[in-house]
């Protein structure tokens, strides 16, 4: 049984959904702690009760984002397929989660204006995490033979790299395809470049 949230993070989760509206309209640098208050129908001043800076609100409103987004994508219970089988559900999870979560998605793959040091460090350290997942995963692939013998890193860039390149198609242009189908179709071109034929 989930327990109720406290009126405290009722508040936080209200001003990380309206920081995310704001960000994602007008990106990191154009965006105001004002405008972000205003959307969250509180005063400023509030916001630096939970917050002590924009970056900091902005790297809390991606974390939540990235947490829910590996959620989504079940990274734990990945491990107990064959990496066919993990693949199709890291392509699923990634076509649902940029359809239903197409704000954040829009602002963590294409809010080029996010230029601070502290949030690109941020940003790449996540990244590096879920690619070192990854990396294992298909490591794990080649040593019991149902992948080809190859740089695991180099799968790995090809992997998250496919993955990461269907956002576009479907948060800007609005792609309409069925999940499943796309799956299922990525995967199969993906598996024919690191499938062991032996």
């Amino acid at each position: 049984m989930m327990q109720a949230k406290s009126p405290k993070e009722i508040k936080r989760d209200l001003i990380l959904d309206a920081a995310l509206k704001v960000f994602s309209e007008k990106g990191y640098h154009n965006a105001t702690m004002n405008e972000i208050a205003t959307a969250a129908g509180i005063g400023k001043g509030t916001i630096y009760e939970y917050f002590a800076s924009k970056i900091q609100l902005f790297q809390q409103m991606l974390a939540r984002g990235l947490y829910t987004y590996f959620e989504s994508l079940e990274m734990q219970n990945l491990r107990r397929k064959t990496v066919e089988e993990m693949i199709h559900s890291l392509l699923e999870g990634h076509i649902l989660f940029c359809r239903q979560h197409s704000r954040l998605t829009r602002l963590v793959f294409w809010d080029t204006q996010v230029q601070d040091d502290e949030v690109k460090d941020w940003m790449l350290q996540m990244r590096k995490e879920k690619e070192a997942r990854l990396q294992k995963i298909l490591e794990e692939g080649i040593a019991s033979g149902e992948l080809r013998q190859q740089d695991p890193y180099i799968m790995t860039l090809v992997v998250t790299g496919v993955i990461a390149s269907i956002w576009a198609p479907l948060v800007l242009d609005g792609w309409d395809i069925e999940t499943n189908y796309l799956a299922d179709a990525i995967t199969d071109v993906i598996m024919r470049g690191i499938r062991n034929q032996v």
